[in-house]
């Protein structure tokens, strides 16, 4: 076996080291690809949630609004309390 030289030794080891930054950088890349995805898909869960929540906000908003109409809220004092208009006789105008 051939000894190698003092040249030959600092090439050998600078590559070495070279080698082994270069495997590092593409150990930190692939880490970065997969962290940006998860994020990506945490993104996007939370962007499926917004929208699911916002068409719930709106059926909400219809339901108070027809809940809350005066045509409802006339019929229901009529039939479930057994409210009427008063007459005209039972009104007391205050000043």
């Amino acid at each position: 076996m051939a000894k190698l030289g003092e040249f030959q030794w600092r090439w050998l080891l600078i590559m070495t080291v070279l080698w082994l930054l270069v495997m590092l950088s593409a150990i930190a890349v692939v880490n970065s690809t997969h962290q940006s995805r998860i994020k990506l898909n945490q993104l996007e869960l939370a962007k499926r949630m917004t929208n699911g929540y916002q068409v719930a906000w709106g059926q909400y908003l219809l339901e108070q609004s027809t809940l809350a109409s005066y045509g409802r809220v006339e019929s229901v004092a009529k039939k479930q309390l057994g409210m009427k208009a008063p007459a005209e006789n039972e009104l007391v105008i205050l000043k």
